[in-house]
C-alpha cells in the first residue's frame, strides 16, 4: 500500500487530513454532481462495487453553489484512512485484528487532556446571524437518498449539548434535517446521551442549548461516535486521543466547539414546537421509523471557514460509505467492555458490515471453562454498543477470525447444535429505527449462538483440515511468484 505512515499525528483539522489522504492516492474529487440525490447515488454505487477499497469522495462545483463549497463522503471508510486519522501505522492496516488492538490502545489507554479555550480560529472566518441566516442558500446540503423527507445537513456531524445537572459536555452523531433556512430537526434516539441531556431541559420546560458541527475533524467524529463515560468530558477525551489539548471557542449559547471545525450551527432545541422529521435512509438499510413530530431546532448563529467542507454520511443497504469506521469503533468499544467486565481471553470482536454494524456481532474467545462461551455471549449482547438494537451474537473459538463471515458461518454450521446452543433473550433495548419495531414499545428480541467447540469435547473434537501457518509461510516464500497479485 502506497503512502504508509507510522506515528503520524492524529488529525484535528480536516484539511490537514485530506491533504495526507490525497497524497496517499486515497481521495477522489468529483465536480458537478447535484445536491439533490446525485451525490448520495454516486457514493452508494461506488462503495457497493469497491467497499473498503473505495477512496474518500470530495464533491465540488455543486450546481447552485459557489465553487469551493464542498461535500465529503467516506472520510474514514477504509482501514488505511482510519489508521491515518488516529496516527497508527498505515502499512499495517491490512491486519484487521492487529489494527483493532492498536486502535483499542489508542482509544482507551490514554489520559484525557482538558481542552484549551481560544478567542479565534479558522471557523470564525465567516459569521452569519439572525435574519441573514438561510442554511439552504449557504451550503450545498444534500438529499442523500431518493425517499428522504428532506435535505439532511447533519449526518457525519457532532451535536454538542451540556448536562444541566452536572455540566458535562457531550458530542454525539445525530441526524439533522433542514426544515427551512432557519430551522432544523435533530433526531436523537432513545437512551443516547444527547437525548437524555435534552430531556432534562424539557422536563423543566426549558429549551436545550445545542451546537451542531457539520464539518468535523476525524478525531472529533470518532469521539462523537463513541459512548464515552459520563464522568469524562467529550473534548478532554478527544484531546487524549489526539495527544494534545483541543482548541475550543465558547459559543454564544454557552457551548464550546472546536476552533478548526468547518461549519458550526448554534442555537437551541425547544420543547413546545414540533415539525415532521423524516423519513431518512438509516443505518438499518431501510427508511425505518417513518416520519414523526420532533422538537425543532432554532438556528441563532452560523460560523464557517472560507470554502467550507460539509462532512456527510449516507447510510444505505450495506455496504456503504461510512460503515467501516462504524463497525471498527463499535468492535473496539465492545472488546474493551468485555475485558473490563472480566470476560477472559477475548481474542476478537467484530460488528459485521452485513449486519449494518449493529445486528450481527461475533466474539472470538479462547475457551477456559464450562460456560465461558455462554458468559461471553450474554455479556456481549448487553454491553454498549451492542445492546442498542442488537439481534444476533455469535461466540466462536479463537481459531475463527471474527471478521471473516466464511469462518463464522462455517463454525455455526459445524460447531453448534440448534437444539442446545441458541439462547433467546426478550425485552432488550431497541429503537423506532428498527424495521421490526411495530407494537409501540422500544424492546426487541435477540439470540446468542454458541458456535464454539463443545467444551466437554474440546480436546477430542475433529482437527481442522487446513494448511498450518508454518507450511503456508514456507510455500509463500518458496513460490512467491504465485502469490504476487
Amino acid at each position: 500500500m502506497d503512502g504508509g505512515r507510522e506515528n503520524f499525528s492524529p488529525q484535528t483539522d480536516l484539511r490537514d487530513f485530506l491533504s495526507a489522504v490525497e497524497e496517499a492516492g486515497q481521495l477522489e474529487k468529483v465536480n458537478g454532481a447535484h445536491w439533490d440525490k446525485e451525490m448520495g447515488a454516486v457514493v452508494e454505487v461506488l462503495y457497493r462495487e469497491r467497499v473498503e477499497k473505495s477512496k474518500a469522495v470530495l464533491f465540488d462545483d455543486v450546481p447552485g453553489y459557489p465553487k469551493g463549497f464542498r461535500c465529503l463522503y467516506g472520510m474514514l471508510a477504509s482501514p488505511y484512512r482510519l489508521a491515518l486519522a488516529v496516527g497508527m501505522d498505515t502499512e499495517a492496516s491490512d491486519d484487521r485484528f492487529g489494527l483493532l488492538k492498536a486502535y483499542q490502545k489508542k482509544m482507551f489507554q490514554h489520559e484525557p487532556i482538558p481542552p484549551n479555550f481560544v478567542e479565534d480560529g479558522p471557523v470564525l472566518e465567516n459569521v452569519v446571524e439572525g435574519k441573514d441566516i438561510d442554511i439552504t442558500k449557504l451550503f450545498p446540503v444534500p438529499v442523500h437518498h431518493e425517499l428522504d423527507g428532506g435535505r439532511y445537513i447533519g449526518t457525519a456531524c457532532g451535536v454538542i449539548t451540556r448536562d444541566p445537572d452536572t455540566g458535562r459536555v457531550n458530542s454525539g452523531t445525530y441526524r439533522c434535517m433542514v426544515h427551512d433556512g432557519q430551522t432544523l430537526g435533530v433526531m436523537s434516539s432513545n437512551g443516547k446521551q444527547g437525548n437524555i441531556q435534552r430531556a432534562k431541559y424539557f422536563a423543566k420546560g426549558q429549551p436545550c442549548p445545542m451546537t451542531i458541527v457539520v464539518g468535523v475533524d476525524p478525531t472529533h467524529f470518532l469521539a462523537a461516535r463513541m459512548t464515552i463515560p459520563d464522568d469524562v468530558d467529550e473534548f478532554a477525551f478527544q484531546g487524549g486521543l489526539a495527544g494534545k489539548p483541543i482548541d475550543l471557542i465558547m459559543g454564544d449559547n454557552g457551548l464550546p466547539f472546536p476552533a478548526h471545525s468547518e461549519i458550526v450551527i448554534e442555537g437551541e432545541q425547544v420543547p413546545d414546537e414540533t415539525r415532521l422529521e423524516g423519513p431518512f435512509g438509516e443505518w438499518t438499510g431501510y427508511y425505518a421509523g417513518d416520519a414523526e413530530q420532533d422538537p425543532i431546532f432554532k438556528i441563532k448563529k452560523v460560523y464557517y471557514r472560507t470554502n467550507p467542507i460539509l462532512t456527510c454520511a449516507a447510510s444505505q443497504k450495506p455496504p456503504h460509505s461510512h460503515l467501516f469506521e462504524r463497525c471498527f469503533t463499535r468492535s473496539v468499544t465492545l472488546m474493551e467492555g468485555l475485558e473490563k467486565a472480566g470476560v477472559q481471553d477475548v481474542r476478537g470482536v467484530w460488528h459485521h458490515e452485513a449486519g449494518s454494524g449493529r445486528t450481527f456481532v461475533v466474539v472470538a474467545i479462547k475457551q477456559r471453562f464450562y460456560g465461558h462461551a455462554t458468559q461471553a455471549g450474554l455479556m456481549a449482547s448487553q454491553l454498549n454498543p451492542a445492546t442498542y438494537c442488537g439481534r444476533y451474537t455469535v461466540v466462536v473459538d479463537e481459531d475463527i477470525e471474527a471478521h471473516n463471515l466464511h469462518d463464522v458461518v462455517w463454525a455455526m454450521g459445524t460447531r453448534s447444535d440448534p437444539s442446545r446452543d441458541i439462547t433467546h433473550l426478550t425485552q432488550c433495548q431497541s429503537s423506532r429505527l428498527d424495521p421490526m419495531h411495530e407494537d409501540g414499545t422500544l424492546f426487541n428480541n435477540r439470540v446468542i449462538i454458541n458456535a464454539c467447540r463443545p467444551y466437554e469435547r474440546i480436546d477430542t473434537f475433529p482437527a481442522v483440515a487446513q494448511t498450518s501457518p508454518e507450511l503456508a509461510r514456507e510455500v509463500r516464500k518458496k513460490f512467491a511468484k504465485v502469490f504476487s497479485y
